[in-house]
């Protein structure tokens, strides 16, 4: 009887974390994509000084200017290099989780913790990236929007049934938050810069 619950109960949780699975599959794709475009563009850079980055548009959105900085490279490589190991680990997660494959609790904890640390590592570069390069690089912002929703879901992995109705609202509060601060500061950074536009 209790080994019948338990199969019961692990098919219910598989089931409800196929949506997550979806999400970790679309947000992963995304980041590889921009951490693809930029290893790219950075090779073609270190190719041909004189190489123009297709997102690099004026004095402001300009990725060549963060890639050539000290913090475009922090562990002594390109960042984008990190960006391509770490979401193929996110879209293979999404694949298996979607696909109903069960995964470890030390998985989901470890999938959190180093989102996490990439959450820390991308403050250290938006701060960067607006007071001290004061440019913008619009493969990195698409970075800066997926990588706090993999964090949330992979934090609600790591939780397992302890992630609640209301944790889970509260996981997405969070990541709500972090989009208004961003936003913020991008706007009150550049702000000469946006309202010369309009």
């Amino acid at each position: 009887m209790h080994r019948r619950l338990a199969y019961y109960r692990g098919v219910a949780t598989v089931e409800n974390r196929r949506p997550s699975g979806a999400v970790l599959i679309v947000t992963g794709a995304l980041g590889l994509l921009a951490s693809a475009m930029l290893t790219i563009d950075r090779i073609k850079l270190l190719q041909d000084p004189s190489f123009r980055p297709g997102c690099s548009i004026d004095g402001v959105l300009s990725c060549g200017s963060i890639m050539e900085s000290a913090q475009g490279a922090v562990f002594g490589f390109p960042n984008p290099l990190l960006g391509l190991v770490a979401f193929t680990v996110v879209i293979v997660t999404g694949v298996l989780t979607a696909g109903g494959v069960p995964l470890p609790r030390w998985y989901w904890t470890g999938l959190a913790v180093g989102s996490a640390a990439g959450l820390v590592l991308l403050m250290y570069l938006i701060h960067a990236s607006l007071y001290d390069i004061r440019a913008l690089c619009l493969w990195c912002m698409l970075v800066w929007t997926v990588q706090p929703v993999v964090t949330a879901v992979a934090t609600a992995g790591a939780l397992g049934e302890r992630a609640t109705l209301q944790v889970k609202q509260g996981l997405a509060a969070l990541v709500l938050v972090w989009y208004i601060v961003v936003i913020t500061l991008i706007a009150t950074a550049f702000w000469d810069y946006w309202s010369s536009k309009f």
